[in-house]
């Protein structure tokens, strides 16, 4: 009653008397496999104590990784004919839409800039796709993805000789695997990107501002060339530079045949891991297939 009184008195409403909820982060902690693709992020306190659950929620995303690594490599690509290489985007995105454990949340486009080479290149490239922030940390896998996904594209010859349906098998990807402990529910989220390797601009084409393309420079510089080089022999100019990507992020949902089953990870010949893999492969096929030809 007093209190009310005073707030009456004071010309204070009753929507003032409390203060608005802050958001406030918690301080994270991240870990990546040696290639880069699985993340493994958690606060303090989730690192301290990691449950059954959680460890099995991220042991499911390891078990499907590797099966999905196996099938793509013994999936044929039909406009190569050579095996199919994890860092193939559209083999990929084939996997995840076929194998009825991803929900597809979001697509987007983006634009990230960066002056550096190697390292420094990927990290950049890395904070922006994920949006987060690695503080100092140095990204030593980044080179090794960027070799790979420049390895996956076509030269221009190439180019030349495929129509559209075929130059979309062609393109290369990367796939980042996010494990979170969010205050001790485990979540996992898949982000699969595709970059424009050349760098540019981008320009407004609509009168009221909204609508862009991308325009490549004159002095275009190839994504995957640059992100692949030492630092240590590169010596920047200053001049910033533009590419452009695409972000597909995904929701796993692992059925109840791969919980509980860490024992795959030691037992590669089992006969449900066998399953798995030539399922995803036998998707994999015929969704290439239909779409080729």
């Amino acid at each position: 009653m007093l209190q009310r009184l005073w707030r009456w008195l004071s010309g204070k409403s009753e929507e003032e008397k409390s203060e608005p909820t802050l958001y406030v982060p918690m301080t994270k902690h991240y870990m990546f496999s040696e290639t880069g693709n699985i993340m493994l992020c958690a606060s303090k306190d989730s690192i301290q104590d990691f449950d059954k659950d959680i460890k099995d929620a991220f042991i499911d995303v390891t078990i499907f990784f590797s099966a999905m690594t196996k099938a793509i490599h013994s999936t044929i690509n039909p406009v190569t004919q050579k095996p199919f290489s994890i860092y193939n985007y559209q083999a990929v995105k084939n996997v995840l839409s076929q194998s009825g454990m991803f929900i597809q949340l979001n697509v987007e486009t983006g634009v990230f800039t960066s002056k550096d080479v190697g390292e420094s290149l990927g990290k950049e490239l890395v904070q922006k796709i994920l949006n987060r922030n690695f503080s100092e940390s140095r990204l030593a896998f980044s080179r090794g993805m960027f070799n790979a996904m420049g390895y996956q594209q076509p030269d221009e010859q190439e180019k030349q000789q495929l129509d559209a349906r075929q130059l979309k098998f062609c393109q290369s990807g990367n796939i980042f695997f996010i494990c979170e402990s969010l205050l001790g529910l485990p979540q996992t989220t898949a982000i699969l990107v595709n970059i424009e390797p050349y760098s540019g601009k981008e320009i407004e084409t609509l009168a009221d501002g909204h609508g862009e393309h991308f325009e490549t420079d004159d002095d275009a510089q190839d994504v995957f060339s640059l992100g692949s080089k030492e630092e240590r022999f590169h010596h920047p100019k200053g001049h910033c530079r533009m590419w452009r990507f695409k972000k597909r992020t995904y929701l796993f949902v692992p059925p109840r045949l791969l919980k509980n089953n860490a024992k795959f990870l030691s037992d590669v010949d089992s006969q449900d891991f066998d399953e798995l893999i030539n399922a995803l492969a036998l998707k994999l096929d015929e969704t290439v297939k239909a779409q080729i030809s």
